[in-house]
């Protein structure tokens, strides 16, 4: 395959890991293409350091093809990538040669992360971040009213400073609750057509998540993210290299991703119970024991087995704490007359014969 010669003297670091000759020269040094960059980048040397960084991140998703990468992301990877590069400049890269990992467990996420950087950085300037720790909660009320409940473990990142003029957005790892207010005008409902400063979104596990005024609760984590929405709308996306996907949701939606199903999945739930870890009580009216099974799967991420069908068609009325597994789990045993056991992760529900 010949390279012709193009104007790549613009190249940022983003367009060099995009190039797929690029991509090919990193792959192996001796391909024509990899001749090609060797010669091209010893006539401009004031592109090397960019192309120094782009190689990096591209050789650290290995020998594998790029994978599809969220066009936002966690801002904690952010972080952590320029770190790593920070700290990388204090050796010399090895240029054009086959090398180990120079991002030892890099991924297609952290490619990403890179491209994400650079642009996010530029585009919004200085930020503020808020976290808790463990088993810490925290509101934060934003400079537009807006306010947002932190769950444990949690990290919420913004713009230092915030205008009329300039999109509300946010960046999420962990989980929150947004109560989100309204700033467009009364006669606009469709978010695609709104204004940019009227919406507000949050960036979180790979998702855009877009409202004009409304509460919604964000969960993400490693394993994928889920967004349920109390009240309103919410626009939800999800972009790719190469692919995009969109759904609109409705009160009583839960739409989830993760990394074994990156595509959206969509499913009904009660959205009271998801949002209940913000007053630390589950408030139950005659509520099915299946609803309650699906939570303790989607909030905790635990393996719920329940051992006898006959439980799941229960119904439950009460109170039960909400944030303490130590005391739920006993006091729905309680109120359902089972027995339930916890080992890890693993939840079993079982007759109290059993």
């Amino acid at each position: 395959m010949q390279y012709t010669p193009m104007d790549f003297t613009s190249y940022s670091v983003s367009d060099f890991v995009s190039d797929e000759s690029f991509q090919a020269f990193v792959a192996n040094a001796d391909s024509d293409a990899g001749r090609f960059w060797h010669a091209w980048l010893a006539e401009h040397p004031a592109q090397q350091e960019a192309a120094d960084q782009a190689y990096a991140l591209v050789q650290g998703l290995g020998p594998s093809q790029l994978y599809p990468v969220p066009a936002s992301l966690k801002h904690q990877e952010l972080l952590r990538l320029r770190q790593s590069l920070q700290a990388s400049r204090t050796q010399p890269w090895l240029r054009w040669q086959r090398r180990t990992r120079v991002l030892v467990g890099a991924s297609a996420l952290v490619v990403g992360a890179a491209i994400g950087w650079w642009q996010w950085q530029g585009a919004i300037g200085p930020t503020t971040q808020y976290a808790t720790g463990p088993s810490q909660q925290r509101t934060i009320t934003l400079p537009d009213g807006s306010s947002v409940v932190l769950n444990g473990n949690a990290t919420l990142t913004t713009a230092a400073h915030w205008t009329a003029a300039s999109p509300r957005e946010v960046w999420l790892t962990g989980e929150a609750y947004f109560r989100v207010t309204h700033l467009a005008a009364p006669a606009v409902h469709d978010i695609a057509a709104a204004p940019a400063s009227t919406k507000f979104v949050v960036h979180a596990g790979g998702l855009d998540i877009a409202v004009l005024g409304t509460q919604f609760n964000v969960n993400s984590q490693p394993a994928g993210t889920k967004v349920v929405l109390n009240s309103g709308k919410v626009a939800v996306d999800r972009q790719a290299w190469f692919t995009s996907e969109n759904l609109l949701m409705q009160p009583g939606d839960l739409v989830e991703t993760s990394a074994a199903e990156p595509h959206l999945a969509r499913r009904h739930v009660q959205p009271a119970l998801y949002s209940a870890w913000t007053q630390g009580e589950l408030q139950l009216q005659e509520t099915s024991v299946r609803d309650i099974v699906q939570l303790l799967r989607d909030a905790y991420g635990w393996q719920v087995v329940v051992t006898d069908p006959a439980i799941l068609r229960q119904t439950l009325t009460g109170v039960l704490p909400a944030n303490n597994p130590d005391l739920l789990l006993p006091a729905l045993a309680k109120s359902l007359g089972v027995r339930v056991t916890r080992t890890g992760d693993v939840v079993r529900f079982q007759p109290l014969a059993q």
